[in-house]
């Protein structure tokens, strides 16, 4: 047995750790470039809070909420303009997943000072430009439990002339601190408590059945999956249900560390190319989409790990392991009925013209989360699998 483990960013969790932003960020600079989203924290009085913190902390702030979701390489360039003309040296993402894979990202092209696009499209030679020690330190604050940015070396970007969604990954753009209060998810809505917490499901669901998983991301994952299947439904019909939404955190934060060692898997590879194409998919209901066709064609590859997936949403303890895991689909679906996403593709609006090319995108710039995930999938088992999600 051989394996490594690194957990390169500090974490800080619990209720009330918000506080804690600007005594956090006097360790890493002075001038903060603050991103966050357009809206939601904006009118929560987070944003707010977050630039009084600072400021009480002897931190110079300039705001940037211009992130939306699926968050453009535009998007960040423009960030990156703000981060250089401030003069910043550090960036503090505050939000949703867009917003902290939009701030790693414009602390590297800041820091660095090229367009986001070199780190991300391939010259005629076949290189990308790569992140180095020059990037801007980095701190994030989650406002939901569901995208595990703020523990992970990944910014995922779309490139809109291309329709690709694709990632920067570096070890130079893990956060220093991620900081994760379950408070700050009292006021989601129940849509956006689902799909960021299906993404966490399938964020754990993905790194225990990695090829790149290990004892130690196994049980992170597993605790994962059994946490958002008792939680869940819980927080989704009462937002205001305390124990659930700080359940989901912690959750969130076990399925952070699966993927940030463990890399995604087809699931992930295969709902990119579909929020590239259609921006507007929330990236939890396009995973959802994926979920029962994932389970029903992997799990004869791995049968006692989809076996433990239905013990673990089921409370079950099942003698049959092939039955058990052959009933992992159904545990998914009954889970998705409960938070209303048990959803196909023709839901989401997507044309199955687009499918094909999809298929091809994934083998493409996703190859990596093919090639991670068991059973030597195809292009073929790709364009089958999105075809059954349809």
């Amino acid at each position: 047995m051989l394996f490594e483990f690194r957990a390169a960013t500090r974490l800080v969790f619990g209720e009330g750790t918000f506080g804690q932003i600007g005594q956090r960020a006097s360790q890493y600079g002075s001038k903060v470039l603050l991103v966050t989203g357009r809206t939601a924290l904006l009118q929560s009085g987070h944003v707010q809070r977050a630039t009084e913190l600072l400021a009480a902390a002897g931190a110079a702030v300039e705001l940037f909420a211009q992130i939306p979701s699926n968050p453009t390489a535009d998007i960040v360039d423009q960030g990156a303009a703000v981060a250089r003309a401030a003069q910043c040296d550090l960036v503090v993402g505050l939000g949703g997943g867009s917003a902290m894979d939009a701030a790693k990202a414009i602390a590297v092209c800041a820091g660095l000072e090229r367009p986001v696009r070199d780190f991300m499209v391939a010259d005629a030679e076949g290189h990308k430009v790569l992140p180095d020690a020059r990037t801007l330190p980095v701190i994030c604050v989650t406002s939901t439990a569901g995208t595990s940015s703020e523990l992970t070396p990944f910014a995922v970007l779309t490139l809109p002339e291309t329709n690709e969604k694709s990632a920067i990954r570096s070890e130079f753009i893990q956060p220093r601190v991620a900081i994760e209060d379950p408070e700050l998810t009292y006021s989601a809505p129940p849509l956006v408590t689902a799909t960021t917490g299906i993404d966490v499901l399938c964020h754990a669901l993905e790194s225990y059945v990695s090829l790149k998983g290990t004892p130690v991301t196994d049980l992170m994952s597993q605790e994962a999956i059994r946490l958002v299947g008792q939680h869940l439904p819980c927080a989704f019909a009462d937002g205001s249900d305390v124990l659930a939404r700080q359940q989901l955190m912690l959750a969130n934060t076990f399925a952070g560390y699966g993927l940030a060692c463990c890399g995604a898997t087809i699931m992930h590879g295969m709902e990119h190319p579909v929020s590239g194409y259609y921006p507007e998919v929330a990236h939890g209901a396009g995973l959802a989409a994926m979920l029962r066709p994932w389970a029903r064609k992997l799990w004869p590859q791995m049968p006692s790990h989809f076996a433990r997936v239905t013990q673990l949403l089921t409370g079950e303890c099942p003698s049959d392991t092939d039955d058990a895991a052959s009933r992992a689909e159904s545990a998914i679906g009954a889970l998705l009925q409960q938070v209303g996403l048990d959803l196909r593709l023709r839901d989401l609006g997507v044309d199955p013209a687009n499918l094909p090319a999809m298929a091809q995108d994934t083998c493409r710039y996703m190859a990596g989360a093919v090639s991670n995930t068991p059973g030597d999938l195809t292009c073929e088992d790709v364009l089958e699998l999105l075809e059954s999600a349809y």
